[in-house]
């Protein structure tokens, strides 16, 4: 605090003379100093910037500054913000007002209105209280209307415009986190995207692989079966229509493909349309036209080749259409 106190005692005589000065409703109380500043030497339309008030004063007075936010008038302003400080220096006081203004006025010579402050002398305040008075008259400082040149987002003549304002303005260091937050975010989102994907096509490719091959086992099973039954001699006619109904019903399961109802003609040129593979719709039409021909007449049924027509329902059923 000693030293704070010859600092002052330095400074104070050269404050007077560089800003300290006091309007002319306070020539009276010499002990206040006013200073007024803007935060920005060029406004534009649109520009929000700080208009700072500095009271220096003596410690014999006292500052009302509640509700002074409620009675300040700063039309053709707008107050976006408003903030008071207080500091003790030693013996002196200094009150800061801190008005974060803009305006949307047209461009031209502006002015901050002026603000009338109120404020006692703290030894009228003590007299007052002793003598039971209930008021006390308070005196007012006024600090003057301040010049403003609110300028055009033009550049001048033409249809050039000046870069736009923002309003709400954000230094760079409190951007980046939020922007690369966002970033990260929006990566993460399409990687998830991504994965979910992959994801579901793996799995209907497994489901698919999965369908397939309960379909060979089933049809495998069945063959095997039948090949079994046809260990008596001659095999039962039965059996070759058991065998072409199964390779019909593999073909409708397995591709979709209506063998049912068609002949072994049909069948061949059905898959022929299906799938590039010429030999397996051939070995297919092969197949069911022996079934069919021995069904039909089962006295072929001796010189057929039972267990060779399973295998090649077998490879049929094996091979990839």
């Amino acid at each position: 605090m000693r030293h704070v106190r010859i600092v002052l005692t330095v400074l104070l005589p050269l404050l007077s003379t560089v800003g300290w000065a006091a309007p002319q409703d306070a020539l009276d109380d010499p002990s206040i100093g006013i200073d007024r500043e803007v935060s920005r030497t060029a406004i534009y339309l649109g520009d929000v910037f700080q208009y700072r008030i500095s009271v220096l004063h003596t410690n014999e007075f006292a500052f009302v500054t509640e509700e002074l936010q409620d009675r300040l008038v700063v039309r053709p302003f707008e107050l976006l913000d408003f903030q008071i400080q207080q500091t003790e220096l030693g013996d002196e006081i200094l009150i800061e007002l801190v008005l974060e203004l803009v305006s949307y006025e047209d461009p031209g010579f502006l002015e901050i209105p002026s603000i009338d402050l109120f404020y006692y002398p703290r030894d009228a305040l003590s007299e007052g209280a002793g003598a039971g008075q209930q008021d006390v008259p308070a005196r007012a400082i006024t600090v003057p209307a301040h010049p403003i040149h609110l300028q055009s987002t033009l550049l001048g003549e033409g249809d050039q415009l000046r870069d736009t304002t923002l309003l709400l303005s954000f230094s760079r260091s409190e951007l980046i986190v939020p922007a690369l937050s966002g970033v990260l975010l929006l990566v993460l989102a399409a990687g998830c995207c991504v994965a979910g994907v992959r994801y579901a096509v793996q799995m209907r490719q497994v489901e698919g692989m999965t369908d397939q091959a309960r379909l060979q086992e089933e049809a495998l099973r069945s063959i095997g079966a039948l090949r079994q039954r046809s260990l008596s001699d001659p095999p039962d006619p039965a059996l070759y229509l058991e065998l072409s109904r199964l390779v019909r019903e593999y073909l409708h399961s397995a591709y979709g493909l209506f063998a049912m109802a068609l002949t072994p003609e049909e069948v061949r040129d059905t898959m022929g349309s299906k799938t590039p593979n010429g030999d397996i719709s051939e070995r297919v039409e092969h197949l069911l036209t022996a079934c069919d021909r021995t069904f039909y007449d089962p006295e072929t049924a001796a010189g057929s080749d039972f267990p060779e027509l399973c295998q090649q329902a077998e490879r049929i059923v094996k091979s990839n259409l």
